[in-house]
């Protein structure tokens, strides 16, 4: 273990070797070494060329990737892209104090800096994705937040209210507070679900999609925070992805009716919104002007200026 790993107690390749020799030989022998798609809720290491280890950061982010371990082999087959396939479920033990998980690499690139066309092309196949995920018989799985946490649930509740008026006190170095709660105000008057509970992804931000070189959807990662809910969470992120004539082709590609998309609008604006700004503002400063930029034009479609 490197100085600095052991310093801050986190893994690295050498810990990931002495697993894999523990619990999985027959893919031991491979060469390992730390991925830079590493995230806010997993260590990651590449595993040859073909493999991926996923190591939870928390106890939290295990429940989780145990998430995945049990639906992925059920929804993957059903998809038009590729998702991770998980090739081993690895035990606690004394090396590593939490489950963790070998799975498939997909090749792509993450969805930064498209230009126009590329993001029409993503638009129109991640529509296309969420249509087909939507579809997933669900039928008999439990649905709702008491379930499968708060994204499962409703876009306004009494808690998301308190957490949009205290993003909005500290946030107030890069927002008129008032701006803010006026805006929520408005964004928070939503028509009823309109559809059943179905499949959903829930954090389809763009550290979660790879595309191909003209822009369209390649993979979907990270199903760690999966349920079975209200399909308009999966459309959350459009504003912080696409201009406006990419929007309107997600929109369309997905089905999207004028309730559905009012109701994504919503969660945008706080929890992945307001809230991950203030989490992530000093450690992830590419995905903070992201979301920046998504707040701020959401707040302009009910016609208010956040700066």
């Amino acid at each position: 273990m490197t100085e600095e790993a052991a310093r801050e107690d986190l893994p690295d390749s050498d810990l990931v070797v002495r697993l894999l020799e523990e619990q999985a030989p027959h893919l031991a022998g491979r060469a390992v070494t730390p991925s830079t798609a590493s995230g806010s809720s997993n260590w990651v290491f590449r595993l040859g060329d073909a493999q991926a280890v996923r190591l939870p950061r928390t106890e939290g982010y295990a429940e989780d990737l145990l998430k995945e371990v049990r639906w992925l082999p059920r929804l993957g087959p059903a998809l038009p892209v590729p998702v991770p396939r998980v090739d081993f479920a690895g035990a606690a033990s004394e090396i590593f104090p939490r489950p963790w998980t070998v799975v498939s690499w997909l090749p792509g690139e993450l969805p930064t800096d498209l230009d126009s066309a590329q993001q029409a092309e993503l638009a129109t196949t991640l529509g296309h994705f969420l249509r087909s995920l939507h579809d997933v018989d669900a039928v008999g799985v439990p649905h709702g937040a008491d379930h499968w946490g708060y994204r499962a649930g409703e876009p306004v509740t009494d808690t998301i209210d308190e957490w949009a008026d205290h993003a909005a006190t500290r946030l107030a170095d890069i927002f008129d507070p008032e701006a803010v709660r006026r805006a929520w105000r408005l964004l928070r008057d939503v028509p009823p679900v309109t559809s059943s509970p179905c499949w959903i992804h829930t954090d389809l931000s763009a550290e979660n999609m790879l595309v191909r070189a003209d822009g369209g959807l390649a993979g979907v990662l990270d199903w760690g925070g999966l349920g079975v809910g209200d399909r308009s969470v999966d459309l959350l992120y459009a504003w912080s992805m696409f201009d406006a004539p990419a929007r309107d082709l997600l929109r369309v590609a997905a089905a999207a009716d004028d309730a559905t998309w009012a109701r994504a609008r919503a969660w945008a604006f706080v929890g992945p919104g307001l809230l991950t700004i203030e989490d992530y503002r000093r450690t992830m400063p590419g995905r903070t002007a992201r979301l920046i930029a998504m707040v701020t034009a959401i707040a302009a479609e009910v016609g208010v200026r956040l700066r």
